[in-house]
């Protein structure tokens, strides 16, 4: 995914987090496999496989499925995820959101109704996080420059 969307899909800006400015957004019976890395916040309401990862927010609506290994600052799930999440920040799952996999998060938010099925580790993962910091390099590709993650040689995130 290359450069910043807007609305797709037919869907009104009402029924979107208002905080935050939706970067890109998946629509239903929209299907995308590969890697995906952004900024800002992105809404799934499709379908996604693959690798993501964003210094920002991946928000998995009610229609929307996720697999893959995601890293990511927050996770919102109201939709189906399959998959490894390391967050730096907050996971958070709402019903009918379902969750199956293992989470590394400092917080971690189950809401009545949602499901989860996994394994969770949080303690680690704070400590873990405060030494690491998220950052962007630009990489030219053949369209448009995009932001990837710069990982040094010991597994650090930096620049």
């Amino acid at each position: 995914m290359i450069g910043k969307l807007k609305m797709v899909g037919g869907k009104s800006a009402e029924g979107f987090d208002k905080t935050a400015e939706l970067n890109a957004f998946l629509g239903e019976g929209t299907e995308f496999e590969g890697k995906l890395n952004f900024i800002g916040t992105v809404r799934v309401e499709g379908n996604l496989k693959g690798e993501i990862f964003a210094k920002d927010i991946l928000i998995v609506g009610d229609k929307g499925t996720v697999e893959g290994e995601i890293e990511v600052n927050t996770i919102i799930i109201t939709g189906l995820v399959k998959g490894n999440i390391k967050a730096a920040t907050r996971v958070e799952i709402s019903y009918p959101g379902r969750l199956y996999g293992t989470i590394e998060t400092p917080t971690f938010v189950i809401n009545e109704g949602a499901i989860f099925e996994g394994d969770c580790r949080m303690e680690a993962i704070k400590t873990s996080l405060e030494t690491h910091k998220f950052s962007f390099a630009e990489k030219d590709t053949s369209h448009t420059p995009v932001r990837i993650a710069e990982k040094k040689g010991n597994g650090e995130i930096g620049r």
